[in-house]
């Protein structure tokens, strides 16, 4: 199991080596990383897959698909900071990263900061316009309360249709849309 001063040093090499301080990051702070890299040691029993992805970041420190990965199993593990902390990192290795934007959406629903939880999941649409899920999850997030807009969500809902998802019948049904 890796050593509270190991978990920081890679979160804050992780960090610095964006060339950004850890204030910029907005809902990430310094405090908040330390103490979640505390929960993470403290954890038993030991998840070795952090270990893992932290020895393929060694070996290629510039694979966006790594920090996504490891931002998952953060986000699993509710470590929610440190989480925002590694999907951030692989969108400034590769911005066009669906995937990092749909794991900072959901982790920002989980802290519910609803805006940024839309904004996102909009990129992550805007990333990969031909995946049906996200156009569903966007879909569904348009027709929440907070999100609210009919045109939005019937938008996702025709985008689905042309991809011919069997998806666009699931956000039709909360759409009150009848094929």
């Amino acid at each position: 199991m890796p050593t509270i001063t190991t978990i920081f040093a890679y979160s804050f090499l992780l960090t610095i080596s964006c060339g950004f301080p850890l204030s910029v990051f907005g809902q990430t702070s310094e405090t908040a990383i330390v103490q979640q890299a505390v929960q993470l040691q403290q954890e038993t029993p030991a998840d070795t897959r952090i270990m893992d992805y932290f020895e393929q970041m060694k070996a290629n420190p510039t694979d966006s698909a790594i920090h996504v990965k490891l931002g998952d199993i953060y986000y699993e593990r509710a470590l929610y900071e440190l989480a925002i902390n590694s999907y951030r990192h692989a969108l400034e290795l590769q911005p066009k990263t669906a995937s990092a934007h749909l794991g900072l959406s959901q982790v920002f629903r989980k802290k519910k900061l609803r805006a940024l939880e839309l904004v996102e999941m909009e990129a992550a649409v805007a990333d990969a316009p031909e995946d049906p899920a996200l156009l569903l999850k966007l879909g569904v997030l348009y027709m929440e309360p907070e999100h609210f807009d009919y045109k939005k969500a019937k938008k996702q809902y025709e985008a689905l249709k042309k991809l011919q998802s069997p998806l666009a019948a699931q956000l039709g049904g909360k759409m009150g849309l009848v094929d």
